[in-house]
């Protein structure tokens, strides 16, 4: 249907007169009679009454009038939401899988007065990006990095282990547990090296390739571990006991390409989280 014979039927309908709507639409009477009339033939029925002093609606008119102000309506709104589409930029964001779910959503939290109105595409760790929310350990040396929040290990048992009830766990009590190790761990390669010094020993009861798995083992109640205290918080089953011995730490933040123009709406995020760093 021509929104041309909709927008001149409205005109007709709302002016009640031929001359003025023909006016209004900067067309002829002839014109917009014959407009008007072949709407009549493309819908099959009569849309005004004529008589010398004007038109009136049909029944059929008056059904069809809210319909089409609404169509022209929508229609109108096409040009400017197009222009408005063209104004947003877009923001893609690679998220490493283990990041800690509250510590992301702070980030997004933060960064959603300069987000807003753009459009923002979380992905897959391996997909191409704007930037990657990432460990400091994961950085390529291409990339430039902005450190965005630093989480301390903790030392986790499931809280049905005997080692929950223990005020502070000692390196001794380590002694001959079932340990949970996790090999790229700085922190659990330098608690097994102490106990090895010390001549005590661990059970180690599984070797996995993420804090993940480990978190999983944890909660089956399957051994001792440490994990990066964000996450340990996630499952109220596990205990975080305080630890009378060296730990350790990781930093996350978000990486982006140093050979390659940033892009423009990373760059202006870029800079409010750099002037509203959180320590």
């Amino acid at each position: 249907m021509d929104i041309r014979l909709l927008k001149q039927f409205v005109a007709v309908y709302e002016e009640q007169s031929i001359s003025r709507a023909a006016e209004r639409s900067f067309v002829s009477q002839p014109a917009l009679s014959n407009a008007i009339r072949h709407l009549e033939e493309e819908l099959g029925c009569l849309l005004f009454n004529r008589s010398k002093r004007g038109v009136a609606p049909t029944r059929e008119a008056e059904q069809l009038y809210p319909m089409a102000v609404r169509m022209i309506g929508e229609l109108n709104k096409i040009p400017d939401l197009l222009k408005e589409q063209q104004k947003r930029s877009t923001l893609t964001l690679s998220i490493m899988p283990e990041l800690p779910h509250r510590y992301v959503a702070e980030f997004l939290e933060r960064s959603a007065p300069v987000l807003e109105d753009h459009e923002l595409i979380l992905q897959h760790l391996q997909k191409p990006c704007d930037a990657r929310l990432i460990l400091d350990t994961m950085k390529k040396e291409d990339e430039m990095f902005l450190m965005l929040w630093r989480e301390e290990y903790v030392f986790c048992v499931h809280e049905d282990h005997p080692l929950a009830v223990k005020e502070v766990i000692e390196l001794n009590d380590l002694d001959q547990q079932r340990f949970i190790i996790c090999p790229p761990c700085e922190a659990h390669q330098r608690t097994l090296g102490l106990l090895s010094q010390q001549g005590l020993t661990v059970d180690i009861t599984a070797s996995v390739d993420s804090k993940d798995q480990v978190a999983m083992l944890l909660l089956a109640n399957q051994g001792v571990s440490f994990l990066p205290e964000g996450m340990a918080k996630q499952w109220p089953e596990l205990k975080i006991k305080p630890y009378n011995g060296p730990t350790d730490y990781r930093q996350a933040g978000l990486a982006w390409m140093s050979n390659k123009p940033v892009a423009p709406l990373l760059k202006v995020l870029l800079e409010e989280l750099s002037r509203n760093k959180v320590s």
